[in-house]
């Protein structure tokens, strides 16, 4: 019997992906009760020939690979939903690599049929040291740390009930029956000449599941490794970061207000003259800073203005759910 499946959206990650799914197959779990879906979303690399390769090495294991043509992950995660036999659908990154106790510890939370959605910790492999800069990005409270544009969240060393919004895309488990009762993940990492259709992904099935108080776990032992490489940690790559997510939160909001009337934009912060008696270094992070916050600005802007423009993208956005059809509109 299958428990879970495990599912890789993916597009032109090859070798990240061989990465990814030999941690996969090493998990300390009964190979029989598990699968691994390999969702190719359209590559143009090598990774045809990576998931097959890995299913000729691993011949006990069930891993399967699926071309789903559809752009954006929300296409990837949903075909690799409607193509699963477990009773327990986890979706991971195609750069993530998962500690052999990842899975073991997911199926654990799982045992109390209260828990409808499960997360663990998503730690940081640099491909180089992070800048200073970057610190300012990082949040401690209470013994949790996170930064969000890296995809990094540690939550302690203790299982404990967290909020569903807590549990993020690349690490990510959730029974069955819960995603097509909540209706999907929203559209998420659409390509940049698709940026109009971006959606805010796992945080708006996450919102739904807090809204029906459902039952989230943080499992401590869950844990992956996010491979971030030198581009994720330079400003440009902050500022695609902070872009993508005003795109996010313009459509959450949108969503949340019913239309794109009375949203109040976000305002731009002046790249100014700093007081002199900082030092040039920190003069030029506060310049750095202003930029990021600014692209962010950008993108919430962008994308307010596409939807204002087109009453089929309003139609996109506003959507009861993406579940059954994730086709992206004709514009």
């Amino acid at each position: 019997m299958v428990k879970a499946s495990i599912i890789v959206p993916t597009k032109n990650r090859a070798n990240s992906l061989a990465s990814t799914i030999r941690s996969l197959v090493a998990q300390d779990f009964p190979v029989q009760e598990y699968e691994v879906l390999i969702v190719d979303n359209g590559s143009t690399d090598e990774t045809h020939n990576v998931a097959e390769n890995m299913i000729a090495n691993y011949q006990s294991h069930r891993i399967r690979y699926i071309y789903e043509l559809e752009p954006g992950l929300l296409s990837g995660r949903h075909r690799g939903a409607f193509e699963s036999n477990g009773e327990i659908l986890i979706f991971v990154d195609d750069d993530i690599e998962a500690e052999s106790g990842w899975l073991p510890a997911i199926i654990d939370a799982f045992n109390d049929p209260k828990v409808h959605l499960v997360g663990g910790p998503s730690l940081p492999n640099f491909e180089v040291e992070p800048q200073d800069w970057v610190r300012n990005y990082w949040i401690k409270k209470n013994g949790r740390v996170v930064c969000g544009p890296l995809s990094v969240s540690y939550n302690g060393d203790k299982k404990i009930e967290i909020d569903p919004c807590y549990v993020w895309g690349l690490n990510f488990a959730i029974r069955k029956n819960t995603l097509f009762d909540i209706g999907g993940f929203h559209p998420d990492c659409i390509s940049k000449n698709l940026q109009h259709f971006q959606g805010d992904g796992e945080t708006g099935l996450t919102s739904k599941a807090k809204e029906k108080k459902l039952k989230a776990i943080y499992a401590p032992d869950a844990t992956v490794y996010h491979n971030i490489p030198i581009e994720r940690l330079t400003v440009k790559g902050f500022e695609e970061r902070n872009y993508y997510q005003g795109v996010c939160d313009s459509f959450t909001q949108i969503r949340k207000n019913g239309g794109i009337t009375n949203i109040s934009l976000p305002q731009y912060c002046p790249i100014k003259t700093l007081p002199s008696h900082l030092s040039a270094y920190e003069q030029y992070k506060q310049i750095i800073y202003q930029r990021i916050q600014n692209s962010y600005v950008d993108g919430f802007r962008f994308h307010q203005e596409a939807v204002r423009k087109s009453d089929k993208l309003l139609e996109w956005v506003l959507r009861d759910n993406y579940l059954f059809d994730y086709t992206l509109p004709k514009i």
